[in-house]
């Protein structure tokens, strides 16, 4: 039989339409149905790769490729349910698209075991037309006798791997996995969308078997502080962590030509690259941001001489300390609380903090507090600060970005500017800090609560990576400057180079929406 091309059948139809019918008036409600099926059916058509023409035989309705219909919510097949054909794929010789039950009837069939006598092709080809020779029945029994074609057992292996490695997966056996991945074709990766990644986390057996427990006390902690903000509001809440930040933040990528193995890069001082100093932040749903910001350094005798303390930077939103290590000691965290929390705090005080030992001490921080206030810490459990602690879930991260997009703007500028040094970075975190004070961030500090679990309501806020460092055009905004510029303020939206934000100490506390 000569191939049909469908398609053109479809023209003859529109063509043999026009003529008996006039398509010059207004279409009918009839013809635009009509004109949707075709346009349907031609999709249909093109899906299913019929544009090429099959022989006859490939169509005869065997096991394999009968006429299948979608399941029904009913006992019959509804009227309105499509019959969607398994047609066989024209890439393929016909003998790989029968299955091996297929090829097993058709044998048992053909050796007819009533007359111990084997039927003529005619016979076999009346009740299974897709065989076409005796020597292909020949080489179907060999193959029923192995267990099936090259093709099924290359099949049956696949999934048999796929399934151990699924099964290996969820069990969390990073080994095994590995030994089944490596020993896969590349074909059988592509099929089950295998690929080789880096392991962003390692855990353990036992944190796999704490996890329901890790979740209750997740969903009990996050109860607690809804029950609290029910009963008391959102301004007496807050949320306080720290977080550490290297002297010198480097990039950890740069350009260089393929095949290089050794990528070196110049840093203005090789030990601020392994030492960090502590930033302490607090938030509130309600009041939002904290009008001062906790800083920690780190020098040799853990306090600041008499000489650095009379002329380092300061600012009146920043508190800067010290200590031997350059993190947060038990003192220091006493210090916070009478010197920066309280003093800030009305009736109420809720502190939500994470697990950290020191945290967790509240003797000594209620010997502190002022009598008139109502003070209460509230802990969430260990391993879940990533997702119930609002600092961690939003704040930190664009901060420390923000701040990190700067330096990198030293670097790749070459500015004569030791970002490690002390008086440098107190005035970076004094300007970036009151630039994150800009109403136009707030909405930022309700959204991690929201993400958080504590609040219902969600807020879009505005990212303020995005706002001050994303499409730079023009020039400064200072008269008869040309420097290139470094970001646009978060309060007054002006274009500004390094010189006049930094050198100039750009302080803005005009907001311009």
């Amino acid at each position: 039989m000569e191939s049909i091309n469908l398609l053109n059948v479809i023209q003859l139809l529109e063509w043999d339409y026009k003529l008996h019918y006039c398509i010059d008036d207004f279409p009918s409600e009839a013809d635009r149905q009509f004109k949707d099926i075709v346009k349907d059916y031609e999709a249909s058509v093109v899906q299913c790769n019929l544009l090429n023409g099959r022989s006859e035989a490939d169509f005869d309705v065997t096991e394999p490729d009968r006429l299948l219909e979608p399941v029904s919510s009913g006992t019959e097949p509804s009227p309105h349910e499509l019959y969607i054909p398994r047609l066989p794929n024209p890439k393929l010789p016909v003998d790989q698209l029968v299955n091996l039950e297929h090829k097993k009837r058709a044998i048992t069939y053909w050796r007819n075991a009533v007359k111990k006598k084997r039927l003529t092709l005619a016979t076999v080809r009346r009740s299974f037309g897709k065989v076409t020779s005796i020597r292909q029945l020949y080489d179907w029994e060999k193959q029923v006798v192995e267990g099936g074609s090259r093709l099924d057992k290359l099949k049956a292996l696949r999934l048999d791997v796929g399934e151990q490695f699924f099964l290996a997966k969820r069990k969390s056996k990073w080994s095994r996995i590995w030994t089944y991945v490596d020993g896969l074709s590349l074909r059988t990766k592509r099929y089950y969308g295998i690929v080789d990644r880096k392991i962003t986390k390692f855990i353990t057996k036992k944190s796999i078997q704490e996890a329901p427990h890790v979740k209750e006390s997740t969903e009990a902690c996050v109860a607690l502080v809804r029950s609290r903000i029910a009963e008391y509001g959102l301004d007496c809440l807050w949320n306080a962590d720290q977080s550490g930040f290297e002297y010198e933040m480097r990039p950890g990528r740069t350009l260089e030509t393929a095949g290089v193995k050794h990528v070196e890069a110049i840093t203005q001082s090789e030990n601020s690259m392994t030492h960090s100093y502590t930033v302490m932040m607090a938030v509130s749903p309600g009041r939002r941001k904290f009008p001062v910001l906790f800083l920690t350094l780190k020098e040799e005798k853990g306090v600041f001489g008499p000489i650095v303390s009379r002329t380092m930077f300061k600012a009146d939103n920043l508190y800067v300390t010290a200590s031997t290590s350059g993190k947060m000691t038990k003192k220091l965290y006493l210090q916070w609380s009478e010197k920066v929390l309280f003093p800030h705090m009305e009736e109420r005080c809720i502190f939500l903090a994470d697990a950290w030992k020191t945290f967790t001490d509240q003797d000594s921080v209620i010997e502190l507090k002022p009598e008139e206030l109502e003070y209460e810490m509230l802990t969430t459990p260990p391993k879940v600060t990533g997702q119930i602690q609002p600092l961690d879930v939003l704040c930190f991260r664009m901060y420390k970005g923000c701040f990190k997009k700067i330096s990198d703007f030293v670097f790749l500028h070459d500015l004569p500017v030791q970002v490690h040094h002390r008086d440098v970075i107190l005035r970076l975190h004094a300007l970036l800090y009151q630039l994150f004070q800009s109403p136009r961030f707030e909405n930022l500090i309700a959204e991690a609560w929201h993400k958080s679990g504590y609040t219902d309501e969600r807020f879009m806020y505005v990212n303020p990576a995005k706002f001050m460092f994303d499409k730079l055009k023009g020039s400064c905004l200072h008269e008869n400057c040309r420097d290139i510029v470094l970001l646009v303020g978060g309060w007054c939206k002006a274009r500004l180079c390094f010189h006049h934000f930094y050198d100039a100490h750009h302080f803005c506390t005009i907001y311009l929406p």
